[in-house]
Order: structure tokens, then C-alpha cells, then sequence
């Protein structure tokens, strides 16, 4: 993208702001649950896919309408469930992504203890005090959830909404 004056704007890479940091730190503390949305179809996924195709080929051999209803009503979950888990994958990979991408290794130790691996705050002062005082893990912890941010702004990711799933 070109501006008026002749210069490239990479506004994709601009610092973000207290807002954008807050939903990838949302995103973070939702990546627990992600993941075990994600594991969970996994491990039914058999099932649900003999649910739908037992279901389509009922619903062809049976004139009845209410079980017809009842059987469309199991392939319409099985799919919600297939759509979520997928959504829910492609964001817990992001994350992951986002965290491998920070370029200083104890921030990113920090946001991968705290949040990927969801310790507490104090667990994570505990596993990652050497000797540091806990206004420079605040620091790195800040640091990695600001390149997270960026990261997942320049992905387009930010715009996401969380509250009733992730979509």
C-alpha cells in the first residue's frame, strides 16, 4: 500500500494498542479451552461421522416425518460440532504460532507458562524467577502478549469474536 507521499505504509506491523493487546490476551486465556474443544471431536470424530451417515441414510429410507426431524436434528449437530472444533483448531494453532513467533525467549517462556500452559501468575513468577524481581517478569510477560498482539493483527485474527464460541 502507497500513500499520498510515495512511502510504503505497513500498518499491519504497527505497535498495538491497549485494546488490540486485551483481545490477544482474551485469546490466550481461552487457548486451554481451545484445545480441548479440539481434542474432544478428536476423539469422537468416528463417531459422529457414522452419526451422519446413518442419519442421511435413514432419513432416505424413512417416510416418517418426525424421526426424519429427529435424524436431521443429529446430522445438524454432528456438523456444529465438526464447524466449532475446526474454528477452534485453526485459532489454538494461531496462538501457538503467535507465541513461537516472539522473538525474545524468556518472554515467550512467560506467555507459554501462563497462558499455554496455564499457570497462575504466581506459578509463573515461580518458574520463571532466577533471581529476577516480578516487575521484570511483568515486563516480559507484557512484552510477549504485545508480540502476540501484533502478530495476530498482521494474521487479521484480532477481529475474532470470542464471546459465544469463536467465531
Amino acid at each position: 500500500m502507497v500513500n499520498g507521499t510515495g512511502s510504503a505504509t505497513f500498518q499491519f506491523l504497527a505497535k498495538p494498542n491497549i485494546k488490540e493487546k486485551k483481545t490477544a490476551q482474551q485469546m490466550l486465556r481461552k487457548y486451554k479451552e481451545l484445545k480441548l474443544v479440539v481434542e474432544d471431536f478428536r476423539r469422537h470424530e468416528e463417531l459422529l461421522k457414522q452419526t451422519i451417515y446413518n442419519s442421511e441414510s435413514t432419513r432416505r429410507l424413512d417416510a416418517d416425518e418426525l424421526y426424519a426431524n429427529k435424524t436431521a436434528n443429529a446430522v445438524q449437530l454432528a456438523q456444529n460440532q465438526k464447524r466449532a472444533a475446526e474454528k477452534c483448531d485453526l485459532l489454538r494453532n494461531a496462538l501457538e504460532r503467535a507465541v513461537d513467533m516472539i522473538g525474545d525467549d524468556e518472554s515467550k517462556q512467560a506467555i507459554t507458562l501462563r497462558y499455554l500452559k496455564g499457570h497462575t501468575y504466581s506459578e509463573t513468577l515461580y518458574y520463571m524467577n532466577r533471581g529476577d524481581k516480578s516487575s521484570t517478569i511483568d515486563r516480559r510477560i507484557n512484552d510477549g502478549l504485545l508480540s502476540v498482539a501484533q502478530t495476530l493483527k498482521m494474521w487479521g485474527m484480532l477481529e475474532w469474536e470470542l464471546d459465544g464460541g469463536t467465531e
